[in-house]
């Protein structure tokens, strides 16, 4: 088990460093880099929540992140408004072969 836990934890930090490396890429990476490092904090966050009850454990960092800012908040509403879309036109086009 403390294989596993360090493996995903591994995983995860690497896979913040990597989308924060391309934090200076410009304007056009940022809603992806935002997107990548907020899933990936979440899941670190879950990964180590089940630790909550022990009384180092440090309630200020530990939270949970769904936007960092308002203008996040729209680009990943958008992004899965457009995604959704995208969903629906392959069902149709895939329906109208039958």
């Amino acid at each position: 088990m403390a294989r596993t836990v360090r493996s995903a934890l591994h995983h995860l930090v690497v896979t913040l460093q990597t989308s924060l490396s391309f934090s200076d890429r410009g304007n056009e990476a940022q809603p992806l880099v935002r997107m990548r490092v907020a899933v990936s904090w979440n899941a670190l966050w879950a990964l180590v929540s089940s630790w909550k009850w022990h009384e180092e454990y440090d309630l200020e960092r530990w939270r949970s992140v769904k936007y960092w800012d308002e203008n996040q908040k729209e680009e990943f509403e958008k992004c899965l408004a457009d995604e959704f879309s995208r969903g629906q036109r392959r069902e149709i086009s895939g329906n109208d072969g039958q």
